[in-house]
């Protein structure tokens, strides 16, 4: 005889599993702080990449000011800009890293609840599961 509560729970367990089960397992397959500690280095790299490209792009913009101050050897408004990139660069990094390292947080803590949910799933159908055995014997 087919139990529709365990059929029900079996197709609701595949689909989890098929699909956001995927990335859930991925993600729960790291310690939290290993796999919050790899998305922050990996957004510091990229934050890192974007930025160069944003500052090359911006002195490409204003080379005719940077040239004038190198042929006049202003080396304090040399100084002066790279100082200004520097915290710039700072900033920029800091804020987008402390955004990713809440986001992983929160990502990892909604992955690990939705595996955890399953396995309990899991552990009722095999419940189910061993409770049709006993009642056919």
């Amino acid at each position: 005889m087919i139990n529709e509560d365990k059929v029900a729970l079996m197709t609701r367990m595949a689909a989890y599993e098929a699909g956001e089960g995927k990335k859930d397992a991925a993600v729960c397959s790291y310690f939290r702080s290993d796999y919050v500690g790899f998305q922050v280095i990996k957004t510091w790299i990229g934050a890192t990449l974007a930025f160069g490209i944003l500052v090359g792009i911006g002195l490409v913009y204003k080379m005719d000011a940077l040239l004038e101050s190198l042929y006049g050897l202003d080396l304090d408004g040399i100084f002066g800009l790279a100082k200004k990139i520097l915290w710039v660069y700072a900033i920029f990094c800091g804020a987008y890293m402390l955004v990713v390292y809440i986001s992983a947080h929160i990502v990892y803590a909604r992955a690990h609840k939705a595996m955890s949910r399953f396995h309990r799933e899991l552990e009722a159908l095999e419940g189910h599961t061993k409770r049709a055995e006993e009642e056919e014997e």
